[in-house]
C-alpha cells in the first residue's frame, strides 16, 4: 500500500514478489478514469482541478480591458470558450490556454507587476473526476530531486499552484524554520526568489493541505503504455486473463489503455507489478529523465557525470577539492552555470567549456534581469574574462571537448581544431535533458511534431491540441509542462485547465464548444449531451 492510493499486482497470485501479505484486485485498483504518470507541479495542479476545484473570475478589474469585457462572472472559466478568451493574448508561452491562465493568475507579472490574482477557486463536490497520479518518488516530481541551496530560476510567486498562495506559505515556513534554528528572526520572505528546497516543501504540503493526497501513488515505474484497441484483455502466451478482476471484464473490447509498471514499498523493501486500464493517460513527466549524451569517445568512464547530486558527492567524499585538479563543466545553460558557482564557493577550480563565444547574446544569462539574477550575469563576465576567482575559473569558449582518457585527461578542440589536454578531477557533462518515455512504444518519437526524432521539449515537443492536451496522433493520450514546451510552472498550469475542460465537456458538465474555424469567431451552441 502506497501513501495515498494503491495499485494491484497483475497476475494470478495475489502476492507481491519478496512479501507474503496478500493483495485483492478490485475495480477501483485496476481501472481508473484517468491515469497522470508524473507527480511533478503539472500532475499535482490537474488533480486539484479534477478533485472538483474548479477556478472563477473574481470581478476585480483585470489590466487588459480587452479581456475584462470577454469574461463572465460567476461562470467558472472551464465553462467559457478558452479559444475566445485567449485571442490576443502574447507571452513566453507557445500555448494560449497557457498565457491565458497566467495573466489571470498573475496579470502583467512580466511587467513586474505585483497584481493579485484574478481567479478564485470554488469546489464542486459533483465534479470529481477519479483519477490516480503516479510518481516514481513523493509528490513534487524532480524538485525533490535537486539541490535545495539552490535558487530558483522563476520569481518564487510563479512556482505557485492553485489554492495555496505561495507568499503566504513561505513566509510562515520559514519563521517556523526561524523558531526550530533558534533564529531572531526570519529570512525575509519578500526575496524574489525561493530555493528549490522551499518550493519542493511547498509542493509536497500542498498535496496535504489542499486534501488530493489520497490521488496519489509514490514510489511507481511505469514500465508500459500500449492501447488495447478492443482487444480481450488475455495473455497471448497463457490464455490466462491479464487482470484477474471481475469487476474488469466489462471494459474488455473498450478502446482502452493498459498501464503497466511497477511500486516499491518503503516500509518492507519489496516490489509489485500492477496493471490498470483507463481511457485517458495523462504524461507530465517533465523533461529530467535521459541527459544529453556530447557521444564522444571515453564518455562513460566513472569521473564522467550529468548532474550536481553528482559534484555534491564528489565533495562529500572529498575526490574533488581546493588542492585537486580542476572540475570540468561543459554547457553554458542554467545548469553548468550552479555546477560552476557552487565549486568555486567552495574554492574547487574550475574549467568551464563551452561551444558559443562568451558575448553570443543567446546565451541564456545574457536574457536575465542583473538585478534578479545577480549571480548568472556574474557568469557572463567571467566567460569573457576567461580567468577570473584569483585563476580558479578559467574558460574555453568555442571550445568542445573530443574525448575522455582513463587517466581523467580531457581532450578540447577549440574553433580552428586546435588540439588541447587537460587534467580534471571531475568532468560534468550540463548539456540539457530529453524525457524518460520509454514506456511508450519507439519512445513515444511518432507524437512529436517532427516525426521519429526524440522528444524534446525545445525542439521536438509532443504535438497537441492546445485547447485539449490530447495529442493528434494518439487518441486519449495527452501531455502536459516541459513535454509540450511549457517548460516554466506558471504556463504549465494553463495545460491542466485545458484538459480539465476537455474531460468536463466528455462526462457532460460543461457544454461543448463550437469549434472556430480559420481563427473567427463564432457564438457557441450548446450541444445536447
Amino acid at each position: 500500500m502506497a501513501e495515498g492510493g494503491s495499485v494491484t499486482q497483475s497476475g494470478g497470485s495475489g502476492k507481491k514478489r519478496g512479501c507474503k501479505r496478500k493483495c485483492n484486485c478490485t475495480k477501483e485498483c485496476c481501472y481508473s478514469q484517468v491515469v497522470i504518470i508524473g507527480n511533478g507541479p503539472s500532475g499535482i495542479c490537474l488533480s486539484y482541478i479534477l478533485s472538483g476545484n474548479w477556478p472563477y473570475f473574481t470581478g476585480e478589474p483585470h489590466p487588459d480591458p480587452y479581456l475584462q469585457i470577454k469574461l463572465k462572472d460567476d461562470v467558472s472559466i472551464l465553462e467559457q470558450d478558452l479559444d475566445y478568451l485567449s485571442g490576443g493574448l502574447e507571452g513566453r508561452s507557445r500555448n494560449p490556454v497557457a498565457l491565458l491562465f497566467d495573466t489571470l493568475h498573475q496579470p502583467n507579472a512580466d511587467l513586474g507587476d505585483d497584481e493579485k490574482s484574478r481567479l478564485e477557486w470554488r469546489h464542486h463536490n459533483d465534479r470529481v473526476m477519479q483519477h490516480v497520479v503516479l510518481g516514481k518518488g513523493q509528490p513534487g516530481g524532480s524538485w525533490r530531486e535537486m539541490d535545495g541551496s539552490v535558487l530558483t530560476l522563476s520569481l518564487g510567486k510563479w512556482m505557485e499552484l492553485p489554492g495555496v498562495t505561495f507568499q503566504e506559505w513561505i513566509q510562515e515556513y520559514r519563521e517556523q524554520n526561524a523558531i526550530n534554528n533558534n533564529n531572531t528572526k526570519a529570512e525575509e520572505s519578500s526575496q524574489t526568489r525561493a530555493t528549490l528546497g522551499e518550493v519542493a516543501k511547498y509542493y509536497a504540503e500542498y498535496v496535504g493541505t489542499t486534501d488530493i493526497l489520497s490521488n496519489f501513488i509514490a514510489r511507481t515505474e511505469v514500465t508500459s503504455v500500449r492501447r488495447l484497441k478492443g482487444k480481450r484483455v488475455i495473455n497471448n502466451e497463457s490464455g490466462e486473463p491479464e487482470i484477474p478482476c471481475q469487476g474488469c471484464c466489462k471494459f474488455e473490447g473498450d478502446n482502452l489503455f493498459e498501464v503497466k509498471g511497477r511500486h516499491y514499498n518503503g516500509m518492507c523493501g519489496c516490489s509489485q507489478e500492477f496493471t490498470v486500464l483507463t481511457p485517458n493517460v495523462v504524461m507530465a513527466t517533465g523533461m529530467l529523465g535521459n541527459p544529453n549524451r556530447l557521444n564522444v569517445e571515453g564518455e562513460s568512464q566513472s569521473y564522467v557525470c550529468t548532474s550536481l547530486k553528482d559534484l555534491d558527492n564528489a565533495v562529500q567524499q572529498e575526490d574533488v577539492h581546493s588542492k585537486s585538479d580542476p572540475i570540468l563543466v561543459i554547457g553554458a545553460g542554467l545548469n553548468a552555470a550552479d555546477a560552476v558557482l557552487c565549486a568555486l564557493k567552495q574554492g574547487i577550480p574550475v574549467i568551464h567549456v563551452f561551444r558559443r563565444r562568451a558575448d553570443d547574446r543567446d546565451v541564456i544569462y545574457a536574457k536575465l534581469p542583473k538585478s534578479v539574477y545577480p549571480e548568472y550575469n556574474q557568469m557572463i563576465s567571467m566567460m569573457k574574462e576567461s580567468s577570473s576567482h584569483d585563476g580558479l575559473y578559467t574558460s574555453y569558449a568555442e571550445h568542445r571537448n573530443v574525448e575522455f582518457k582513463l587517466d581523467r585527461k580531457v581532450v578540447l578542440s577549440g574553433p580552428n581544431d586546435e588540439r588541447l589536454e587537460l587534467p580534471v578531477s571531475l568532468a560534468l557533462v550540463m548539456i540539457g535533458n530529453l524525457p524518460d518515455l520509454s514506456f511508450l512504444p519507439n519512445q513515444g518519437r511518432n507524437l512529436g511534431a517532427s516525426k521519429g526524432r526524440p522528444i524534446s521539449g525545445r525542439d521536438n515537443p509532443i504535438d497537441v491540441n492546445p485547447f485539449t492536451m490530447e495529442s493528434l496522433a494518439e487518441p486519449g493520450l495527452f501531455a502536459l509542462g516541459p513535454l509540450v514546451g511549457d517548460n516554466f510552472v506558471r504556463y504549465a498550469q494553463g495545460g491542466c485547465m485545458a484538459l480539465a475542460q476537455h474531460f468536463a465537456m466528455k462526462n457532460g458538465w460543461v457544454q461543448e464548444m463550437k469549434v472556430h474555424e480559420n481563427g473567427e469567431e463564432e457564438e457557441e451552441e450548446e450541444v445536447s449531451q
